[in-house]
């Protein structure tokens, strides 16, 4: 009875597995939800900037969300709002790696971002 028991536990957590990886490809490859939450980070980017501010359609403002330099130190503010932390949850960010996005998006350590 334990084998048995134990296959079937084996075989459902499996089958839980392979759902559960489906689904994240699935998010992952979903361009309306990844376009969605870009848009998300690129509006609460520049509404932190006091050099920037976009309104209408981004791609109307490519020029101006390529001018766009952060200090490393607003991106710690920035994912502190809950819209943000909402965005990078939905692209699959994991939150305990949220605190160290400012540390990623500047390798040289320059102190700024952009």
């Amino acid at each position: 009875f334990n084998v048995i028991s134990a296959i079937f536990v084996e075989s459902t957590m499996a089958a839980a597995s392979s759902l559960e990886h489906a689904k994240r490809n699935s998010r992952l490859q979903d361009k309306t939800l990844w376009f969605t939450r870009i848009t998300t980070l690129i509006r609460a980017m520049t509404e932190m900037s006091e050099r920037h501010s976009l309104h209408g359609k981004l791609s109307d403002s490519v020029d101006e969300i390529h001018e766009v330099a952060m200090e490393s130190k607003m991106i710690d503010e920035l994912v502190a709002l809950d819209h943000v932390k909402d965005a990078l949850n939905d692209l699959d960010i994991d939150p305990d790696d949220h605190r160290y996005l400012a540390e990623l998006l500047d390798p040289d350590h320059g102190a700024t971002i952009g």
